[in-house]
């Protein structure tokens, strides 16, 4: 059963605001940005930048053992689409020996990918709407919401140019694509899993983020063997884990680099 510690449900009581660029909202700042000032071109990214104060977070797309992560509603012009959030490497969040949760403090840029099927004419205006939800958690979570609007194009200038840098830095916190000659395993036991890595060279400081809840115990230390193709990482199981599971799925982090994981899972019956 997932644990959601004392959430004030405030969706109902708190109106949306009438639509501007940045908001400050329960300890936290939302902006939207976009990565370009003009609209002639067809395809943009659009980016929500969650600034927090200090000891509170937001979640990644698998919480983890308690929370839920932020949800996007898009209003854009005809002919524009936009695409899923693009999730920056999460960080592991754990105060009790029970209970572990994945996201981000301090800040964090939710990128959204948009595309124009149909250009904007030379010379007009787009508006784009955002109706955002998201829980916010410290001792206790918080259950916030608000609406942001942008015009394209916006003016340039010194806040383009901090768009920019936003935007350059949480790209470089996307999980890379599984580099072709790496290979991961996963070997099913009784109370773990046994996840291979060969890399040809050994690797160091890995943790292993699962896309799919009631996988892994999350609070549980992971085991990190160095070998010298790669490593070995031992992850227990979630006692919600019922049926057998055929792919591990997630986001390895390795010394600090994010990568695209699905490895193969095998059983110990299987390998005999």
């Amino acid at each position: 059963m997932r644990l959601v510690c004392a959430i004030v449900l405030c969706l109902c009581c708190v109106p949306l605001s009438q639509g501007q660029s940045s908001v400050q909202a329960k300890h936290a700042n939302l902006e939207l940005l976009s990565t370009q000032t003009t609209n002639k071109s067809g395809d943009i990214l659009l980016g929500v930048h969650f600034t927090l104060e200090k000891g509170w977070h937001i979640y990644w797309i698998n919480p983890g053992d308690s929370g839920q992560p932020p949800s996007f509603n898009w209003i854009l012009p005809a002919g524009a689409a936009a695409g899923e959030i693009q999730w920056p490497r999460p960080f592991r969040m754990q105060n009790s020996p029970t209970i572990a949760d994945y996201g981000y403090h301090d800040e964090v840029l939710l990128m959204v990918p948009v595309h124009w099927s149909a250009l904007p004419q030379a010379g007009s205006k787009s508006e784009i709407a955002l109706d955002a939800k998201w829980l916010i958690c410290r001792e206790v979570c918080l259950a916030d919401h608000t609406r942001l609007t942008l015009t394209l194009p916006i003016s340039s200038g010194n806040k383009t140019n901090r768009a920019s840098r936003l935007f350059a830095q949480a790209k470089a916190l996307l999980p890379r694509p599984w580099p072709r000659q790496w290979k991961a395993t996963a070997e099913s036991r009784k109370d773990d899993f046994l996840l291979t890595l060969t890399t040809r060279k050994p690797l160091v400081n890995v943790e292993f983020f699962p896309l799919d809840p009631g996988l892994i115990d999350n609070a549980a230390k992971q085991r990190a063997e160095k070998t010298s193709t790669g490593a070995k990482l031992v992850l227990k199981k979630s006692d919600m884990l019922l049926k057998p599971v055929s792919e591990l799925r997630g986001v390895l982090v390795i010394a600090g680099h994010a990568y695209q994981l699905r490895a193969p899972v095998v059983s110990q019956v299987a390998l005999k």
